[in-house]
């Protein structure tokens, strides 16, 4: 069998027949948070067979975007990672991320969502302009644990901390909240104002601050930029 499918000499018909088989992509976008085991990469990609997972990754090792590695007691399991080149992928992964935010909308029925995944959507859509000077803690539960992550606005844009190393001891307000209602916050889908109201989100510190979280990010879904729809398009 040849290398390559497509006879075409075409550096975009290379990087397709390498990241463009169902679920690639969506493994290297797990992998771009951190090491994770085949298992926990079958409970986070619902839908996919173990034979598939296995070709996937086998296929990425083969071509150089990820590695395996052995953990050391007491976990003494096998990982994988992405490797450098994998690494490498991460900015187009942003741009296609942003770029499928305009088909987010509405939810699918059964379609499932990860915590994690809200973590990839925040580096995404960081502003890149002057923001708001100020340091927000988000905590995300994720079942028996709690993905913490810092954004920092100022004239250089907002900055998205989510490396134990990198994370400030103190910020000047701290919000719990669910994946979707950080969404709504970031789409403009629900004022913070009303999301502190109903119970949907915690928070404590400057809740003043609370208002500027959206202007941190550039979030758009289906085009509504940071104005609430008529409506409820998350349900």
């Amino acid at each position: 069998m040849a290398e390559f499918r497509y006879a075409q000499f075409c550096a975009l018909a290379r990087a397709a027949e390498i990241v463009g088989e169902r679920w690639t992509l969506l493994i290297v976008r797990d992998l771009t948070l951190g090491p994770l085991r085949f298992s926990d990469l079958r409970r986070r990609l619902k839908g996919v067979s173990p034979s598939v997972l296995s070709e996937r990754l086998t296929q990425l090792e083969r071509r150089g975007l990820i590695e395996r590695r052995v953990l050391g007691p007491p976990a003494a399991s096998t990982v994988y990672e992405l490797s450098e080149m994998g690494r490498a992928l991460q900015p187009a992964m942003i741009e296609l991320t942003k770029w499928g935010a305009r088909f987010l909308l509405p939810p699918q029925p059964g379609e499932h969502l990860e915590p994690a995944w809200a973590i990839v959507a925040l580096e995404a859509f960081a502003r890149h302009l002057p923001t708001p000077s100020c340091s927000i803690e988000l905590r995300i539960p994720d079942g028996a644990e709690t993905h913490v992550v810092q954004v920092q606005g100022g004239e250089h844009g907002t900055r998205v901390r989510r490396e134990p190393g990198d994370l400030e001891a103190d910020t000047d307000l701290q919000v719990t909240l669910e994946p979707m209602e950080l969404l709504a916050l970031l789409a403009g889908l629900r004022s913070p104002s009303e999301a502190l109201a109903s119970g949907c989100i915690q928070a404590t510190g400057d809740l003043t601050l609370l208002e500027e979280l959206p202007q941190l990010f550039e979030f758009d879904v289906g085009g509504t930029g940071s104005s609430p729809r008529a409506g409820n398009p998350l349900t």
